[in-house]
Parts: structure tokens; sequence; C-alpha cells
């Protein structure tokens, strides 16, 4: 898989219980000079996931000055999750950003942790699926916070 340059976007439709849930999925690149780009997308998301390489610890440097950016950026109440990725080719001699620095990171953050391969697709429709029930979790309860601005008026006959 190549290296995003600029932005991508997909659709991930999921169905949990009787709730079906479509994502829509937008992948910015974590280059520098995209940065004034990609917070615009993450401003007004309802979900944001930050993702490492963890055989290459310059990413996992780079991660962190993300994670700071979007933490200070992000809508209150907006999930974040931070996923450690290319776990397909991590064995022991080419990993370079352990299991334990990556969870240290998503706590500093409040963020969700996961450890993934978008190639091989190991652990993505897990953590696909704990966002989605994430984000349904929270607009059920921006539902039940919704204040009611009209009332109904019963409708009364002229002999009452």
């Amino acid at each position: 898989m190549s290296t995003t340059v600029g932005i991508d976007f997909q659709m991930k439709t999921l169905s949990l219980g009787s709730t079906t849930i479509t994502l829509q999925l937008w992948d910015t690149a974590g280059q520098e000079r995209f940065r004034s780009i990609t917070e615009q997308y993450y401003r007004k998301a309802d979900g944001i996931l930050a993702m490492y390489d963890v055989t290459q610890s310059s990413s996992f440097a780079a991660v962190r000055g993300w994670m700071d950016s979007v933490k200070e950026k992000m809508c209150e109440g907006a999930v974040l999750m931070l996923l450690a990725n290319k776990l397909d080719l991590a064995d022991s001699r080419s990993r370079e950003v352990t299991t334990d620095q990556g969870q240290r990171l998503a706590e500093q953050h409040q963020a969700m942790f996961y450890e993934c391969s978008a190639k091989s697709g190991c652990n993505m429709e897990l953590l696909m699926t704990h966002l989605a029930g994430m984000l349904i979790s929270q607009h059920d309860r921006q539902c039940e916070d919704a204040v009611l601005l009209t009332e109904d008026v019963t409708k009364r006959g002229c002999c009452t």
C-alpha cells in the first residue's frame, strides 16, 4: 500500500444490532505540508483515527504532533483512536515502536488504541465496529439532551 498524498475518501457501512451506520472515511496525508488542509477535515469530524507505522519510529514521532493538534482542534465529544499500523510486518526484528509506547500515547490523549494491519485487515473490522458503536452512543446521548422547541397543541372543538 502506498502513502496517501492529499486526500482519499471511502464509505463503509456497518450493521450493529438493529442500527445501520455509514462511516465517511477521509484519509488525509500525514505530511507536514498538508497540515492546514487536514485540520479543516478533523475540526468538525465525529471520529478521528490517527495512524502510525510500527516499523518506523519516525512515523510514531510524527503522530505525536498530530495527536496534539487534533486534541486542540477537534469537536467536543468526538471519538479519537490511535492506530498502530503494519502489524503484519512487525516481527521482533523490524518493529521499532512497542505496544506499550502506543498505549501510553493513546492514554495521554484519552484515545482508544488498536494495533492493526490495513493490508491484511487484522483488527480493522473490530476497530471500525468499536468506532461505529461509540458514534451511535454519542448520537443517542445528543438526541436525549436535545431541547424540544415546540409543544404539541391539543386542538379543541368549538363546544368545549
